[in-house]
């Protein structure tokens, strides 16, 4: 017995970090959460720092005695620090209203349901609630009452707060999940290093750092609870407590199926097929909580047939550029007046801000705050075309679509020294006809700029560096990269991350190598020369409006929520990082003006393919590691805002995403007898899904056509036929609508008397004439209209509508057959 201590256990003793680090640390983490909740008490006044979270309040407002902020009818109070233990929340509130006004009666609610509903008074008063404080989510306070608009005013408000006082009200705060989960969080890490096979100074670094959060809750409760996720309980930490014991033995049995079936080709393309099957079946809906294990099982399968091989072949590469090209432009150039179906407002915007470049010398913004909120370089691009062409849907939209007709080419630029020529323009042909990327081209908005200028200044970039070039040529690649990537600054708010995706390209193309470092330092010096002339004058406004310049950003950013249920960040990432990974296959964007709504982002074939891709770009991280990263990097965007997934914020991840899938296709080939066929079927079967999501479900998808300005723009065209007539016909509309962005940039080369005039409720001297009306107008407008035209006046029947044969959108009256005429031109 003496000798197995002796051999055995004191060892093992001895070896301190291997048993007793991770125990003392739990142990440790689980005391200080078990203090006495150190939340001193909070009395904020409106008016002093460190104002507790309010959401759905107006501005301070100072009255003659007191500071105040009035509410909306709906508002909240959220509550951090306790770690569950209840709160004595004192509110100082008051509610005047108008004379002959009943009293206010407001509803107060926590995460749980209703806590008390009161009377509040037209003085100010104090009112106690006791509040019952969570730590599986946020603590919140909300109140209704209903909305009071005063004389003189357009706010809808609620109740007048001008105090609150925060106390606890136990010492102690409750055994809870919380405690539990963050108690046990050094442990899990050191359970998850020793698994994953850390070496032991991590492992050690690691486990020490878990203890952070504890410390964090004991010492400063308010800003960690805040900060820190809140926990779902049961799953965290039980779940992976239970995985982690037995990943070993699962990641022993997948290498060991792999081997056994290494030599059974059919049980890897069984694997490929169930993977496909089952990403069509999630297309097409069935369960896919249910499928998408089963399309995880089949791309392991799948594996051995892209891990170790390499394309050797040679491609007529250059025609199929062409042709690639070709396809690009042609989708995203045809019926670009008729899909989308009608403008949306921010086009219209777009279009009336270039129109001001092409005719207004002294204005020449850099970024454009307010009316469109982003940087000034599409509009200077779109000036010409809409100058020259005219302000129409199609020209609005043709810088947009060419941009995004060229980054396909601009992506095998980029990745065909990476990853091989054929791998380059395979994604470049899956890029070209994505229903994602099409459905991004074909508006007015410069998302499409941004990817084509950093994709193809990365290219640049890359040759650039070549320790082994010389000469003037990598200069010029090399100044030409930083010019590009300063422009893609100006494009979209996506912009802002192209310095850090050249970054990026310099480490993986210079690696550890200090040789390289020492060759390339000159250009990269010369590169940031220039990148920073081309961003000074936005750096410049930068300085001088930093609100303007980040107001869009601000606005949708998850620190900033306006929520009246959660506000932590880390709560709202952590949904995001789901939303976005199941974006590729399960379920995407829900806005029809960005995709077809909650369809997967990417086709069956490029989701199989794409998961194939993330392995190999993983294996091979030295080279086709920079896909992986800026793939992962082009997330943050989306990641750090509202409304995920987001298709245009997360629009820079789908150019390496289809590089990613065209390096595991072309490995998939490789060694195949029948590949020559593979490749054509799967380009085939990713163009005709891709083809049909766009022009087929998303044409006829009121979804999608719903969410543009159709009334707005059957108006414009109605003045536009109007005013082509032999002898113009006047058109009359309501206020907001013959003043909205739409019917104004699609009417702004007509001359001023033959744009559209606004109906105030009578008509002088015009024989012929037209009024249109929205479909919602109410009886007392119709009837106004109808008497004002007299008695030849009549309400046309079946007007104009989109699409063809759609609901209603207006309702137009005549009087006078040339009026009556217009109706009837095409």
């Amino acid at each position: 017995m003496r000798a197995v201590i002796r051999n055995h256990f004191l060892p093992t003793l001895y070896r301190w970090p291997a048993v007793w680090l991770p125990i003392a640390l739990t142990g440790i983490a689980v005391l200080l959460l078990l203090l006495p909740v150190s939340r001193p008490a909070h009395y904020w006044r409106v008016g002093e720092e460190h104002e507790p979270i309010l959401i759905g309040f107006h501005e301070n407002e100072q009255n003659e005695t007191d500071l105040f902020r009035w509410s909306q009818p709906q508002a909240a109070l959220f509550l951090y620090g306790y770690r569950g233990a209840p709160a004595l929340v004192e509110l100082r509130l008051t509610a005047p209203r108008a004379p002959g006004m009943p009293p206010v009666q407001a509803v107060f609610t926590d995460h749980e349901g209703p806590l008390a509903v009161t009377t509040i008074a037209g003085y100010w008063r104090r009112y106690r609630l006791i509040v019952p404080t969570t730590t599986t989510t946020d603590t919140v306070v909300r109140w209704t009452t209903d909305p009071y608009v005063p004389t003189r005013d357009v706010r809808e408000l609620g109740l007048a707060l001008s105090g609150v006082k925060l106390l606890a009200l136990v010492g102690q705060p409750p055994l809870s999940n919380q405690t539990v989960a963050w108690g046990t969080l050094p442990l899990l890490v050191w359970m998850a290093a020793t698994v994953w096979r850390w070496p032991d100074r991590w492992r050690i670094a690691a486990t020490g750092l878990a203890v952070i959060p504890a410390l964090g809750l004991a010492l400063f409760p308010v800003v960690a609870e805040y900060w820190l996720p809140s926990m779902p309980w049961p799953w965290w930490p039980l779940l992976p407590i239970l995985v982690l014991p037995g990943w070993p033995y699962l990641s022993t049995g997948s290498r060991s199926l792999l081997n056994r079936t290494a030599s059974r080709p059919v049980v890897h393309w069984t694997g490929v097929v169930v993977a496909l099957g089952g990403l069509l079946l999630i297309r097409a809906g069935v369960l896919p909580w249910l499928i998408f294990p089963l399309v995880l099982i089949g791309v392991g399968l799948a594996w051995p047939l892209v891990a170790n091989r390499e394309d050797s072949s040679v491609w007529p590469i250059g025609h199929l550029l062409v042709a690639i090209t070709g396809v690009a432009l042609l989708t995203r150039l045809v019926a670009l007046d008729q899909m989308p179906v009608a403008l949306w407002r921010d086009e219209a915007r777009h279009g009336l801000l270039a129109l001001r470049i092409w005719s207004e010398p002294d204005f020449r913004p850099i970024y454009v705050p307010v009316v469109a909120d982003l940087p000034a370089l599409l509009f200077y691009l779109m000036a010409p075309v809409v100058g020259i062409l005219g302000p129409h849907a199609w020209s609005v939209r043709l810088v947009s679509a060419v941009a995004g007709a060229l980054t396909p080419l601009a992506l095998y630029w980029f990745v065909a020294p990476i990853i091989g020529r054929r791998a380059a323009v395979l994604g470049a042909a899956l890029l070209a006809w994505s229903s994602w990327s099409l459905s991004m081209s074909r508006w007015a908005f410069p998302a499409t700029l941004d990817h084509v200028l950093v994709l193809t200044a990365a290219g640049l970039l890359w040759r650039g560096l070549d320790p082994n070039r010389r000469g003037w040529r990598v200069w010029c690649s090399v100044a030409l990269a930083a010019l590009l990537g300063g422009l893609a600054v100006y494009t979209y708010h996506t912009g802002r991350l192209a310095p850090l995706a050249l970054a990026v390209v310099v480490l993986f193309r210079l690696g550890r190598d200090r040789e390289r470092w020492r060759l390339a330092w000159s250009r990269l010096a010369l590169a940031a020369l220039i990148g920073a002339i081309v961003v000074m004058p936005l750096v410049w406004y930068l300085l001088t409006d930093s609100f303007g310049f980040n107001r869009r950003v601000g606005s949708v950013s998850i620190f900033q929520a306006d929520s009246l249920n959660r506000h932590r960040p880390l709560d709202f990432l952590a949904e995001n990082v789901l939303s976005y990974g199941l974006m590729w296959h399960i379920q995407g964007e829900s806005n029809g003006r960005h995709h077809l709504p909650s369809a997967p982002m990417v086709d069956p074939v490029v989701g199989l393919l794409l998961l194939l891709g993330i392995g190999v770009a993983w294996r091979a991280w030295s080279t086709a590691g920079v896909l992986l990263a800026l793939w992962l990097l082009y997330y943050i965007p989306g990641l750090l805002s509202f409304n995920a997934p987001h298709a245009m914020r997360s629009l820079g991840t789908l150019a390496p995403a289809c590089a990613l899938a065209g390096l595991a296709l072309s490995r998939l080939a490789t060694g195949v007898s029948w590949r020559r066929w593979l490749i054509p079927a799967a380009l085939v079967a990713s163009l005709a899904l891709n083809l049909w999501v766009y022009f087929g479900l998303m044409w006829h998808d009121p979804r999608v056509y719903g969410e543009f300005d159709r009334t707005e723009t059957v108006m414009a065209q109605i003045v536009r036929n109007a005013a082509t007539q032999p002898h113009p016909v006047p058109v009359y509309l309501p206020r907001e609508w013959a003043l909205s962005d739409t019917v104004r940039f699609l009417t702004a080369d007509l001359a001023p008397a033959q744009q559209a005039r606004i109906w105030r409720g009578s008509l002088v001297g015009d024989d012929d004439v037209l009024v249109v009306l929205p479909v919602s107008a109410d009886a007392t407008t119709v009837a106004g209209v109808l008497n004002a035209l007299g008695s030849a006046g009549r309400e046309v029947e079946s007007p104009p509508t989109i699409p063809t044969g759609g609901e209603p959108l207006v309702r137009v009256f005549a009087r006078g057959t040339a009026a009556l005429a217009v109706l009837s031109t095409p």
